[in-house]
């Protein structure tokens, strides 16, 4: 209520605001004409725009009217001048009177005939397409160390320049570049000139570290995505609506819960133990919240508790709706700057802000469901429990009551899909957010508000409630020298769901009863609805707010300064009630409580001076960055709570103990610089350089220095290219240079005890325990990138192509050192002299087919390759890590039994005897075939009249799926009351002929070292490829005619599709993407089974006025 009442506040004062006054009363005696003007814009409610110069030359205005019409008015007092005017967009542009062809003609040979050495001034306005004046454009005398930057009216002067003929250059971001051919002769000279919006993509603005650049002058690898593409996604997560979209990126999910964990890598994994986590960046603030967890982890409860989803993303609290664009930063170029940050590349995030325009306010509603679309073929009754028997006879066992209640005691004939009871339900999804932005030419601003709320598909009525309110203001000063802008954005976000992902319970033996006949729960295994009653709920509360401010001293000189500061905060409880545990054992309701809160710091001064030099354009870069992130965590465990409506009071328990307390800090100290240089924007130069100290490391080897060096040449300016009519675009680049990485726990430099268990004392006192060594020589992970790229574009530009072929090669390893048991702490944190290299080729396609006044037909394709090795190790061999890794192979290499089918005979599992031994050991296993030789995706826009068809697919052929439903139970299919899939359809059977691919002999025996090396190995490793349709969006915006009458300025309908269908090579998973939660091991193969990202049906409005 409040937000609404706040909304219909503005909306009242936006009314009154924007009802101007078209009479106007003056009375004036000699006042200059700029001081009229002023009046009348008072009066009226227009903005009012004019070159100084014309007010200079103008006469005084001596007039005396009463409520007479605006148009009047000024005719009164321009015309006298020599001046007219146009409105435009609420703005009254101020000019000169245009001068007849011919006249203009005699003026100009007159300039040039009078030309002295008489230095004049040139002034003018510099506007859109609407007439709306434009701050911050460029102008510049071609040639000339000569230059201004328009102010908040559009108006800009350039003084002293001497007589002669010149040409103007105006330039702004998003804009097409404009020259205009002057002369300058004995008068000041007046230049309006409109800009248009930039219709080419290769002038769209692309966002790099500290500034922002277009597409055709960046020298550095980087890829992005824009709000359109983002809108027309249903996701919780705007990391996830870059999967396919982005060439050599890969973002896989621990599962498909809202606010699961999100992994993302960026041309592959460079380092062998260390995080691979990239840098996040939004609007210039830091978001990371990685902090010393091992294995990395940028999970809200890396430290702590969790529930189905595991680990959480910390964007699952940002809003895509709040989200412009985010950018990829992947070569050295882009992301040495960034220094001990960019060693795994940068995402940086751009949210809206407000524009100089009048109010509006947005709008957008959908409703939608989710259900799975993908279950695993399990065996139904008949199958699993004829496979029990033959286990049981096998091993010449005995059926009893006690080992074989599914043939003994339950119901034969019972049926349960244990997967359609656990996740076949429906989720249903709503989802309302509202916005009002708006400013003129001093002041912006924006404020939006969202609600989601998402049901799962778990039987009963978990859900997790999100909502996020994000505000941002501007304010240019008058001569637009000075700008600052606040964003602050809060999200709160409710998690209710189970402990326990259910979707684990699809092997449950399909004829096991929820109760008994007398109707009590059956406890013969853990029964599946005591997995429902064990809750856990999660608080999180994010607050990210950011300060940019920025002076401009001079036309080429300016400093700046970004402030930010980002708190998230998790609070977490798993609730355990006795009546979920068997009743037959002593049990208690315990709750276990966590609380992690993470802050992060930042400042980050700098200055840039952008002078000509020659004939080219330099700008240089200076800033030093002071950063701080603060982790605290706790974790209590209550036990013996009266009853289960006192619970979530931990206080209220019988006993409570501490089992986990954590603080650390982590601080950054930086100096950084750029310098870039454009010639005739044809010769490009960019070099960046970054001194930077981490207090993960010990004093003697706290800083690191890191930098980069980047040049481009669009080679379709030379003139042997004009000929060349059928290639529009040509530009060759190429970078190399070196980031760094800590990603490791905090501390690790240093040495420290813990107090041992009172089993060990010394003289009366508690003993204490290494618990890690010191290792004061730890140093900075290094990775040295390499990058070399060809963009093309092919028919003015309809078709683009760009490719890039990198490699990356990580030293230093950052790793957990083994060491023997006698030494008291089982490993130490060092560097491994290893050498991991990344490379590969990346290729991005960017077509419009079809372009008229009614059809438009945009495709987009990106595809990598990419290969991950181990390329030196020295002494590898007499290392601990000589079963580990492999000289040639992936860092991620699993050193696999080699399956030979079961005996003829006996039906155990044979294998690969390499070493002649006679035996099977650890050293008969070899390498798997493994890795991603490529992957990507492929997006098509469709855009009729008012209709608009959106779809995309991703696609990944990838090797490791390791089939953890045979891999996982090491023991003998049919040896418990598990079931199995229909792969052990095809299993050995006495008296059948023997097919090498069937699994081994169903057994009620012991398990043995057999079973251990088959669920290690090439039974168990397969093809991990999957296409996806991922996204399908129709929109159809309502008739101007329709939606003006109601008061709307736009008014659109769409129905929208995600995860509509999986064509995967594996079948025995429900998500081929899922990885180990937790951890970046077997990353997007579907090796573990988990929760699967839902297919997602809505229908939606969004309404703007």
């Amino acid at each position: 209520m409040k937000l609404t009442a706040g909304l219909i506040l503005l909306m009242c004062l936006q009314v009154s605001a924007r009802t101007y006054s078209q009479k106007i009363s003056l009375s004036a005696r000699e006042l200059t004409l700029d001081k009229v003007l002023h009046i009348i814009e008072k009066q009226s409610g227009y903005g009012i725009v004019y070159p100084e110069e014309l007010m200079r030359k103008s006469k005084t205005v001596s007039l005396e009217v009463r409520d007479k019409p605006l148009e009047e008015v000024l005719k009164a007092c321009l015309e006298p001048n020599g001046l007219t005017w146009v409105l435009k967009n609420n703005t009254i542009i101020i000019r000169e009177k245009a001068m007849p062809a011919v006249a203009q003609q005699l003026q100009q040979q007159a300039l040039l005939m009078e030309a002295a050495a008489e230095e004049q001034e040139i002034s003018g306005v510099v506007t859109d397409g609407t007439g709306a004046p434009l701050a911050g454009a460029s102008v510049q005398l071609k040639g000339k160390n000569i230059g201004a930057v328009t102010n908040d009216k559009g108006a800009f002067e350039l003084k002293k320049v001497p007589a002669g003929s010149y040409t103007l250059e105006f330039a702004l971001i998003g804009y097409a570049a404009f020259e205009q051919k002057v002369v300058v002769g004995k008068s000041p000279l007046v230049v309006n000139v409109t800009l248009k919006v930039s219709v080419n993509q290769l002038d769209e603005t692309v966002i790099i570290a500290y500034g922002s650049t277009t597409k055709r002058l960046n020298t550095g690898a980087v890829s992005s995505i824009g709000t359109d593409a983002i809108a027309k996604q249903t996701v919780t997560n705007p990391l996830t609506a870059m999967q396919g979209r982005i060439a050599g990126v890969q973002i896989t999910q621990d599962n498909g819960l809202s606010g699961g964990g999100i992994r993302m890598q960026i041309r592959g994994q460079g380092t062998a133990a260390a995080g691979f986590i990239p840098l996040y960046v939004i609007d210039g603030v830091p978001f990371t919240l990685f902090n010393g967890a091992a294995p990395p982890s940028d999970g809200l409860n890396a430290f702590g508790i969790s529930g189905a989803s595991g680990s959480i993303s910390p964007f699952s609290v940002i809003n895509p709706d709040d989200i412009e664009r985010i950018d990829v930063l992947k070569d050295a170029d882009a992301t040495a700057i960034w220094g001990s940050k960019g060693a795994n590349g940068v995402v940086l995030i751009t949210t809206k802000k407000g524009s100089k325009s009048k109010t509006t306010y947005n709008v957008n509603f959908y409703q939608g469901v989710g259900k799975v679309n993908r279950y695993i073929p399990m065996m139904d009754t008949k199958e699993y429990l004829a496979m029990r028997r033959e286990a049981f006879a096998n091993a010449g066992v005995t059926p009893t009551t006690t080992n074989a209640k599914d043939l003994l005691v339950w119901d034969t004939t019972a049926y349960t899909d244990w997967q359609k009871w656990a996740i076949g339900g429906t989720a249903n999804i709503s989802h309302a957010s509202v916005g009002v932005s708006g400013g003129n030419a001093q002041n912006t601003f924006l404020i939006n508000s969202s609600y989601h709320r998402e049901g799962t598909v778990f039987p009963g009525s978990y859900h997790t409630n999100t909502f996020s309110t994000r505000a941002t203001v501007g304010h240019t000063s008058v001569d637009t020298k000075f700008n600052i802008r606040l964003t602050a954005s809060y999200t709160y976000s409710g998690n209710n769901l189970p402990i326990t992902d259910i979707s684990t319970l699809y092997n449950l033996a399909p004829n096991l009863p929820i109760y008994n006949k007398d109707g009590s729960l059956n406890w013969d295994q853990t029964n599946p609805t005591a997995y429902l009653m064990r809750t856990y709920t999660g608080r999180t509360d994010n607050l990210i707010t950011g300060l940019d401010m920025s002076y401009r001293i001079l036309p080429q000189l300016q400093v700046r300064a970004n402030l930010g500061y980002t708190n998230t905060r998790l609070r977490q409880t798993n609730a355990t009630p006795a009546r979920s545990v068997n009743s037959t054992a002593t049990a208690s309701n315990t709750l276990t409580y966590g609380d992690n809160s993470n802050d992060n710091y930042i400042v980050e001064p700098q200055i840039e001076y952008s002078p000509r030099v020659g004939e080219g354009k330099l700008q240089l870069l200076a800033g030093t960055t002071f950063q701080q992130t603060q982790a605290t965590g706790i974790s209590l465990n209550g036990v013996g709570f009266p009853s289960e409506a006192v619970m979530n009071a931990i206080g209220s328990a019988a006993a409570v103990t501490v089992t986990y307390n954590n603080y650390s800090q982590v601080k950054y100290n930086g100096v950084f610089g750029r310098a870039n240089y454009n010639l005739h924007s044809k010769y490009l130069m960019d070099i960046t350089f970054r001194r930077d100290g981490s207090s993960r490391f010990g004093p003697g080897n706290r800083f690191g220095t890191f930098g980069a060096a980047g040049a481009a040449w669009v080679f379709s300016k030379e003139n042997f290219m004009k000929s060349v009519n059928f290639i529009s675009f040509g530009k060759l680049r190429a970078s190399y240079g070196i980031t760094g990485n800590d990603q490791i726990p905090n501390y690790t430099y240093l040495g420290y005890y813990t107090a041992a268990s009172s089993t060990y004392s010394y003289m009366g006192n508690n003993a204490l325990v290494p618990s890690n060594f010191a290792n004061p020589g730890l140093k900075w992970e290094t990775n040295k990138k390499l990058d070399i790229g060809l963009e093309l574009g092919f028919l003015n530009d309809k078709l683009m192509v760009k490719a890039d072929y990198y490699r990356n090669r990580s030293s230093n390893q950052l790793v957990s050192v083994p060491l023997p048991e006698q030494a008291g702490s089982n490993s130490y944190s060092g560097n491994l002299p290893a050498l991991v290299q990344n490379k590969g080729f990346e290729f991005e396609v960017n077509a419009t087919p079809v372009m008229t006044r009614d059809l438009k037909w945009d495709l987009a394709l990106n595809l990598a390759f990419n290969q991950n090795k181990l390329l030196e190790f020295p002494g590898l061999e007499y290392s601990l890590y000589n079963l580990s890794y492999v000289i040639g192979y992936p860092i991620t290499v699993a050193q696999l039994y080699q399956y030979t089918g079961p005996d003829a005979t006996t039906g155990n599992p044979t294998f690969l005897d390499r070493t002649g031994e006679g035996t099977i050991n650890q050293y008969d296993r070899l390498p798997a075939k493994q890795g991603t030789p490529y992957f990507g995706g492929l997006s098509s826009t469709l855009s009729w009249k008012n209709f608009t068809l959106d779809v995309a697919f991703q696609f990944n052929h990838r090797y490791g799926f390791l089939n953890s439903n045979l891999a996982n139970n090491f023991s003998p299919f049919g040896s418990a009351t598990t079931n199995q899939t229909e792969q052990v359809l095809n299993r050995w059977q006495a008296g059948k002929p023997v097919d090498a691919d069937a699994v081994p002999r169903a057994s009620a025996g012991s398990a043995g070292s057999l079973y251990n090396y088959f669920g290690n190995s090439t039974a168990n490793w397969g093809d991990a490829s999957f296409i996806k349709f991922k996204t399908l969006s129709l929109t159809y915006n309502l008739p101007k005619q329709l939606v003006k009458p109601a008061g709307f300025t736009n008014a659109a309908v769409f129905v929208r599709g995600q995860n509509l269908f999986v064509w995967a090579k594996q079948k025995y998973t429900y998500d081929p993407e899922t990885t180990v939660p937790g951890t970046g091991f077997a990353l997007g193969t579907g090796t573990y089974i988990a929760f699967p990202q839902l297919r997602v049906l809505t229908a939606g409005v969004n309404l703007s006025f």
